[in-house]
């Protein structure tokens, strides 16, 4: 039943003639005046419930400030403003005031009683004035929850007929889930005096009679000849459980495919014998594809609580929480194996070669994903799948490892991957992941002799990275045999201790390091004596060392050459404190020890030109620390005294007077 609106507005014009002097209006406790009638409305009965606001009454406006109309299938709300302008609303009778507003009920009174038996009598309900607006208001939690589920119906109706084209369930899911994917055990019985015991296969459900193995030792079934894990009873749990997930591809139309994900349990009980074997589909994920380039994934989950027309509710399962993984909300798992051909015949997947990439990785995989990414590269996935790349496909599937390391407008192999045709079998033997090829492609690329043993030889000795540079002056060759004859020396003279280990890694970085020192001293790199010293260690200290000593020459060299002008012109003093400007870098050290603060690093600082240390000394003590000065951009950015401690007064009017006397001058000629 719909409320008839235009009559319902006629009806609400029903004023309380009540006395202005009665003593309810001034109660605390009482905000509202409630009434109600019972109407002939549209052809139906309505029950009309008035509130009268208290403080309205008292000046004299008895018109109602709500009006519920409430019917058996529908309710409304006419509010009317102190103006006297007038709308609808749909809220319910707590949330008139506000949203859910706990204090508006108890706040309402009964002018009479006949209003509290007329609301009870219509919802058939108790006539109890304290309970009854609460009822009413549970009545039209009622109505609410109906219509919601009269819309949910409608709207999941199409849920409903979309999984209707579902296929069925393979019969043969659970056999097949048992034979590939869960894991069976050999119960026997432990008994320490005899060598053989009696064990029961939970695969083929036989007796046998074996030697007496060690608890989770793997074995084969003598009877069934199956894969199965010792377990002696003694040792069972109660209650033991294994849980699996399995992704089933089945055909919708040509241009659909559906990935259901079902979640397989095998529980074993203690003291029994049988299995108990469950398999529970709780997603499907529709994936489409109406141009085959493009696809999209339309994701459902089967909520057994969903009161609808279907249990199947769109989106994916909830169930992880904080960041942590959740078994039954997860989509990686096993793939079906049977009728997987027949399922993506004649759809834009027919060639992704679903099969290969899952039997060479071995491991569990998100299908729906692998199939949306199949279509951005389609041959590129197909031809490296086919000819064994599984981890280069992997990182272009599920890890966006799709980059210029590889060029999917060829057809053939070794351009696919950027390298010689000499290469793909050697990097298919290393199971080469983007990352490793895109190495193996820098030495293709300066065409690098012995590039095949070099990289294994990193891969044996745990090396990472080894600069292409270096091969600008040595052949592959004979930078691995002098690596081999420096590493017994680097061990002698680099022993380990808690902070570093000496390893090949170290000693090959130690080495590179060495050789770009060198280069950028001009050093003639064809000279043997130069490019492969008897101790590169030693070679490595010696010639690290000589570069910070011309680095800090050339650093004390900048750092006078910032005072040279400015000293000049920067002197201050008066009858208790001057300003003296450094002369050498290691005042600013000797300054910052002396007053425990961090300017001795400024030196750099002041080198490259970005601030300026001054001192403040006090006239009787010219050469005791005292304060610490630093100007930046041409103004005082700093004031420190002993333990980075607030300058005095006097110290502060003395530096003032020197920014604006001193400072500008002196900077000019700086």
């Amino acid at each position: 039943m719909k409320l008839d609106k235009r009559a319902c507005r006629h009806a609400a014009n029903v004023p309380l003639h009540i006395s202005l002097n009665a003593g309810v209006l001034y109660t605390d406790r009482v905000k509202y005046l409630v009434t109600a009638a019972v109407k002939l409305l549209g052809g139906h009965w309505v029950l009309a419930v008035y509130f009268y606001d208290c403080e309205r009454l008292k000046a004299n406006d008895r018109m109602p400030k709500w009006v519920v109309f409430q019917g058996k299938d529908d309710f409304a709300t006419l509010e009317r403003d102190a103006a006297g302008n007038v709308k609808w609303r749909d809220a319910m009778l707590t949330n008139l005031t506000g949203y859910y507003s706990g204090s508006f009920l108890p706040a309402c009174v009964f002018y009479k009683k006949t209003g509290c038996h007329t609301i009870a009598r219509y919802i058939h309900v108790e006539a109890n004035p304290t309970l009854v607006l609460k009822q009413l208001d549970r009545y039209q939690q009622d109505i609410r929850d109906r219509q919601a589920k009269i819309r949910r119906y409608k709207r999941d109706a199409v849920v409903r007929d979309k999984m209707r084209r579902v296929p069925q369930t393979p019969a043969n899911l659970k056999r097949w889930a048992d034979k590939h994917i869960m894991p069976h055990y050999l119960f026997y019985n432990y008994n320490n005096g005899r060598s053989k015991t009696q064990a029961r296969c939970t695969y083929c459900e036989k007796f046998s009679v074996i030697e007496r193995p060690k608890n989770n030792d793997v074995l084969r079934c003598p009877k069934c000849g199956q894969k199965v894990i010792a377990k002696a009873q003694g040792k069972r749990a109660a209650y033991h459980e294994d849980r699996e997930t399995c992704q089933i591809i089945r055909q919708i139309s040509p241009q659909e495919l559906v990935v259901r994900i079902y979640k397989l349990y095998w529980s074993y009980a203690k003291g029994k014998d049988t299995i108990r074997k469950s398999a529970y589909e709780v997603m499907r994920i529709f994936v489409r594809s109406d141009n085959g380039k493009d696809a999209t994934m339309e994701p459902y989950y089967y909520d057994s609580g969903y009161d609808s027309v279907t249990h199947w509710r769109y989106g994916y399962r909830p169930g992880a929480l904080f960041g942590m993984a959740c078994f039954s909300s997860e989509e990686t798992g096993t793939v079906y194996l049977p009728g997987l051909e027949k399922a993506l015949q004649g759809t834009p997947w027919e060639y992704c070669a679903l099969r290969q990439f899952y039997e060479q990785t071995g491991i569990p995989m998100q299908v729906s994903y692998y199939l949306k990414m199949y279509l951005q590269h389609p041959l590129l996935v197909e031809r490296l799948t086919k000819v064994g790349y599984k981890n280069i496909v992997s990182d272009v599937v599920y890890r966006n490892g799709f980059s210029d390391a590889l060029d999917e407008t060829q057809t053939k192999t070794h351009r696919i991957l950027r390298v010689q045709k000499e290469d793909v079998s050697f990097l298919r033997e290393k199971n080469a992941d983007m990352a490793m090829l895109k190495k193996y492609q820098s030495y293709v690329a300066i065409n690098l002799r012995g590039r095949k043993e070099l990289f294994q030889w990193k891969i044996d000795n745990k090396v990472a990275e080894i600069s292409t540079d270096v091969f600008r002056y040595m052949t592959a060759e004979k930078f691995m045999h002098y690596m081999e004859a420096q590493l017994p020396i680097y061990c002698d003279t680099r022993p380990a201790n808690r902070y570093r280990e000496p390893t090949m890694k170290t000693l090959v970085t130690m080495y590179v390091d060495y050789l770009h020192m060198c280069r950028r001293q001009a050093y003639d790199m064809k000279d043997k004596s130069v490019l492969f010293p008897k101790n590169c260690a030693a070679a490595h200290d010696r010639e690290a060392e000589r570069i910070q000593k011309i680095n800090d020459a050339q650093k004390k060299k900048a750092f006078c050459m910032a005072y040279a002008g400015f000293a000049r012109k920067a002197a201050l003093s008066n009858k208790e404190l001057q300003i003296v400007c450094p002369k050498q870098a290691n005042d600013l050290v000797d300054e910052g020890k002396a007053l425990h603060h961090c300017v001795g690093g400024y030196i750099d600082s002041v080198a490259e030109g970005r601030s300026l240390i001054v001192f403040v000394r006090r006239v009787e003590e010219p050469k005791k620390p005292y304060v610490t000065v630093e100007v930046r951009d041409g103004k005082i950015a700093q004031i420190h005294g002993d333990h980075n401690s607030a300058p005095t007064e006097e110290v502060q009017k003395f530096v003032d007077l020197w920014s604006r006397k001193v400072l500008p001058i002196a900077l000019q000629v700086a």
